[in-house]
Formats: C-alpha cells, sequence, structure tokens
C-alpha cells in the first residue's frame, strides 16, 4: 500500500495547478496574481514541509544492551 497522504497530495496538486492556470490566463492585475500563486503553493507545500518523519519502532533494547 502507497504513502496514506498520496491521495490528498495529488488531489492538492491538481486544484493548485488549475488555480495557477486560471491565474496566468486571466491574472489582473499580474502582481496580484503572482502574489496569490505563491500563496496557494505555500499552502500546498505546508503539509509536507510540516509533516513529522516517521517514527522507527522500538526493538525494546535500550542502545548498547546486549
Amino acid at each position: 500500500m502507497g504513502h496514506p497522504s498520496s491521495t490528498a497530495t495529488i488531489g492538492r496538486t491538481v486544484v493548485v495547478g488549475a488555480y495557477l492556470v486560471a491565474l496566468v490566463l486571466i491574472g489582473r492585475p499580474v502582481w496580484l496574481a503572482l502574489l496569490l500563486g505563491v500563496l496557494l503553493v505555500l499552502v500546498w507545500a505546508a503539509p509536507i514541509a510540516l509533516a513529522q518523519p516517521p517514527r522507527r519502532r522500538s526493538t525494546g533494547l535500550r542502545p548498547g544492551a546486549r
């Protein structure tokens, strides 16, 4: 089974991509379109950037113990 958030990541990517294409095609004023595009990309990347790394399973042994 794949990574549990892969479907959410794909969904976010599709929405962000469509929004950015719409901004490029009809975005006026340009500076506002750029600002909104950057903000949207940051919102898209936030779950990935803030995700904690997976924890390793404990083997029940202490480090250095035999």
